[in-house]
């Protein structure tokens, strides 16, 4: 991979608290059809892109999901595969989503408040 790639990566800012995804697959690059990679920061665009892509992304190889401290429990933000999105409940604003990690981890989309 050229430097000028790598470089790109390092300009990547993401919210502390946010969900984060990136998705990978095949796209067009300057007319011709080659790796993709684009970053997403919700998951109704991450199910959109998988089921009906787009103009610019054909298809999808893999989904990581970047998720903040709160969500993983840990004290940092933990990049881990996707084997599935799923929605919860529609009927609050945003929807509640789960997310099931390859390694069989299950993370939700509401934060848990504790209630000491």
């Amino acid at each position: 991979m050229p430097n000028e790639n790598l470089l790109l990566w390092k300009t990547v800012d993401l919210p502390h608290n946010q969900i984060s995804f990136i998705v990978e697959g095949v796209g067009f690059f300057d007319g011709a059809p080659g790796p993709s990679m684009r970053l997403f920061s919700d998951a109704e665009s991450v199910q959109s892109i998988c089921s009906s892509g787009d103009s610019e992304f054909l298809a999808v190889t893999k989904i990581y999901l970047i998720s903040p401290p709160w969500m993983n429990r840990q004290h940092e933000r933990l990049m881990e595969p996707l084997s599935e999105i799923r929605l919860q409940s529609s009927d609050k604003e945003p929807p509640i989503y789960e997310f099931v990690t390859a390694g069989g981890q299950t993370y939700t989309s509401v934060r848990e408040h504790s209630t000491t």
